[in-house]
């Protein structure tokens, strides 16, 4: 294997998973004058027989000038051969061991033979060469601590010269290469921070520079490009550059949109993909690469489903195994289960988080967890800097050794490195392989045997501060409602349903976290889009007052409009069916039943009778919300006071006295009229039972009984009669 593709472990990982690993205890290092940064070690893996040269940056980090100074080489004579000692010289203080410098040889007088002094903030480097056998090592195999000490003066002590700072790495030296051999995967995950908007729209340019030549983006592609390389992709991040490759506008904060300028590097880079696909081992991500323990933890594992739907529909990824990755590669109980429904091909976990043995370990539900390696990210030993890339890989190498030289229980032996920043790709290539590594693919990997685990996965409490926040998960909760209600309005919902199981999966990722402020931007863009559609674009229009009675079966009309953009080629497009409802503030009072509409195209209104029942008299408030058909609340609700009146009931009774009144008045007239035509005859019936003779025809016009001649008048005795005649003469 050659060393360049050791390189995947240098620094980037931890920052673009999310979180960044736990360092080691800090030792009490000694006062430094001088920063040491090494820049370059050759050959990695030397010859007992041969030269190696170590090169490096010194700058002064006092706030005085340094004078007389010297860089020289050092070396420790007792070799590391276990996990333990490792650990040990990983944390120990830079002075210990306190080994021994090459005087005699292998030094250099910086900067320079004439110039020997460094002000404050001033830097010079230094190369150094030597032979490896001039370095007086034990013959045995091992690991030793190899580096350089920088020698010079103070101002405060001008007349003695003293350590002024050192710098240690890791040098592995190896006659006989371990029996077995470790199997070495690297996995390039090729995703990045979500920035589609709509179809043709983005938030940002950053995809249009991390796959512009040189970009983040490219390098990693270059890097999964080879046989004994494996790669996991975001699906998200193959839709989003097709969206690019056929032209795209960027939206800024404004709302306003202009050209984007990534549209011929997004097609490049898809391009090389479809043939990295096609020829080298890959997986797909879920999509969006959802913030997985946040989402668990807040119960919302719908988004993890949305995520796989999402996946399927992207062509290009959709035949490709399910890796789970979570957030930094850290994952509770509750997560991995989560993980485990998903049925992926593998979990990938940081080692620091599935504790256990080898490369592949059998998860709880037999799922397969493949750990990968992120100690050697916290850098070689101390002083810092201690992350630059010598001793990132150089680190790799010696703690690759130890493995390999560690009797093995027949499971997986090795290590699988996550490659995500482009400053894991090394573009030098010393041409040195590391015997006891075999390179091989994360699929040849999942066929090997793996090891037994407790599935108690470790979850530190930085893992979990580091996940998306409450504030973005409350919004996201509010934009899967938003995008549910929306694909429920619609008569043809398969694109909505698409389109927004996409959108929540990307609000979700991991991406998001630490960005809180990108993300609200991002989110609240769409938020904002889909408010106006569920808000604005549906409403109600009646009279805000309605005067009925208090009856059953009275109604009034109420009308819908549905205000969506008509599409000319299809009439149902943004066609809509829902239903209205009416909740009174006195429902004992008065109700009014629910209105299903049915559908309803766009730009149309649908206008029905709202059927109401009132049993009191009074006004009653009564708001109207329109709701989908399972009841969720869309549009802008209505508030229309109904005024109930008695008018019907009484209107009622008044007309049935009216009646009574006027049959008793026409029956009373009709005998008082009958009576007066009797007395103008000076006729009368005859009592019942009464024989006479046969009527006279004269004397009974419109009597057709027997009658008879009327007995004339009896006058009062003249001493009761009033008036004139009863006065005496």
């Amino acid at each position: 294997m050659r060393v360049a593709h050791l390189l995947t472990l240098l620094a980037g990982v931890a920052v673009a998973l999310g979180i960044t690993p736990p360092t080691p205890a800090a030792a009490v290092e000694p006062q430094a004058f001088v920063s040491i940064r090494l820049t370059s070690m050759t050959p990695a893996l030397p010859a007992r027989d041969g030269t190696i040269q170590l090169s490096g940056r010194v700058t002064n980090v006092s706030n005085a000038p340094l004078s007389n100074l010297q860089a020289i080489l050092w070396r420790a004579s007792d070799p590391l051969l276990t996990a333990e000692a490792m650990t040990r010289a990983l944390t120990s203080e830079a002075d210990d061991p306190i080994g021994r410098r090459l005087f005699d040889r292998d030094y250099q007088n910086i900067p320079s033979e004439a110039d020997r002094t460094l002000d404050p903030g001033e830097s010079t480097r230094f190369r150094l060469r030597t032979k490896v056998s001039g370095l007086d090592l034990p013959r045995q195999d091992g690991v030793y601590l190899f580096g350089v000490h920088v020698r010079g003066r103070t101002v405060d002590d001008p007349a003695r010269d003293q350590t002024l700072g050192r710098a240690r790495t890791f040098l592995p030296l190896v006659d006989t290469p371990p029996a077995s051999r470790l199997q070495s995967a690297s996995l390039v995950v090729l995703s990045s921070r979500p920035s589609e908007l709509r179809r043709g729209v983005l938030a940002d340019e950053h995809l249009a520079e991390e796959v512009a030549p040189g970009g983040r983006l490219a390098r990693l592609l270059q890097a999964a490009d080879r046989p004994d390389t494996s790669f996991a992709v975001d699906p998200a991040l193959v839709e989003e550059l097709t969206t690019m490759r056929g032209g795209y506008d960027v939206q800024s904060g404004d709302g306003r949109t202009s050209p984007g300028r990534g549209q011929s590097d997004a097609a490049t880079w898809l391009q090389r993909f479809e043939g990295v696909a096609d020829t080298r081992d890959g997986f797909q991500l879920l999509y969006g690469s959802p913030d997985i323990a946040a989402l668990v933890h807040d119960r919302q594992t719908s988004v993890l489903r949305d995520a796989v739907t999402a996946g399927r529909r992207v062509s290009a990824t959709a035949d490709l195994p399910l890796l789970v990755l979570p957030g930094g590669g850290f994952a509770d109980a509750p997560t991995l289960a989560a993980a485990e429904q998903l049925n992926p091909a593998a979990i990938v976990l940081s080692d620091a988080s599935a504790v256990g043995n080898g490369p592949l370990l059998t998860g709880p539900g037999d799922s397969r967890v493949v750990r990968f390696g992120n100690d050697a990210l916290r850098g070689g030993p101390g002083p810092d800097p201690r992350t630059s890339p010598v001793q990132l890989r150089q680190r790799a190498l010696a703690e690759s050794w130890v493995e390999a030289s560690t009797p093995a229980d027949g499971s997986a032996q090795g290590r699988v490195r996550l490659v995500t920043a482009s400053t894991q790709v090394e573009d030098h290539d010393p041409g040195v392989e590391a015997p006891w590594i075999r390179r091989t693919t994360l699929t040849e990997l999942l066929a090997s045997t793996p090891a037994a685990w407790d599935g108690k996965p470790v979850y530190p409490p930085e893992a979990a501060a580091s996940e998306l926040t409450r504030g973005q998960l409350g919004a996201l909760r509010r934009f899967a409602r938003s995008t549910a209600a929306y694909r429920e309005l619609l008569v043809q919902p398969d694109q909505a349903a698409a389109g927004g199981q996409a959108a929540v999966a990307r609000a979700a990722s991991v991406g998001w976290r630490q960005q809180a402020r990108l993300r609200s931007a991002f989110l609240g863009a769409q938020q904002a889009a889909l408010d106006a559609v569920l808000e604005d674009g549906l409403r109600i229009s009646t009279n805000p007052k309605v005067s009925t009675v208090a009856r059953e079966g009275v109604e009034f009309p109420i009308t819908i409009q549905n205000l969506l953009p008509a599409d000319d080629g299809d009439p149902d497009v943004n066609a809509v069916r829902l239903k209205l409802v009416f909740v009174s503030e006195n429902r004992q009072r008065l109700t009014i039943r629910p209105i299903e509409a049915p559908l309803i195209r766009a730009g149309e209104n649908f206008t029905a009778n709202a059927r109401v029942t009132a049993k009191a008299n009074g006004t009653v408030p009564v708001r109207a919300q329109l709701e989908t058909l399972s009841g969720t609340p869309v549009g802008q609700p209505r508030t229309i006071d109904v005024r109930v009146t008695q008018n019907g009931t009484t209107g009622w009774a008044i007309t049935a006295a009216a009646l009574v009144l006027f049959g008793g008045g026409t029956v009373l007239r009709i005998r008082k009229v009958s009576r007066a035509g009797w007395e103008r005859a000076d006729l009368r019936p005859a009592p019942r039972g009464t024989r006479c003779e046969p009527p006279d025809p004269a004397l009974t016009p419109r009597n057709p009984r027997c009658l008879r001649p009327r007995r004339p008048r009896r006058l009062p005795p003249p001493s009761r009669r009033r008036g004139p005649a009863a006065r005496p003469p």
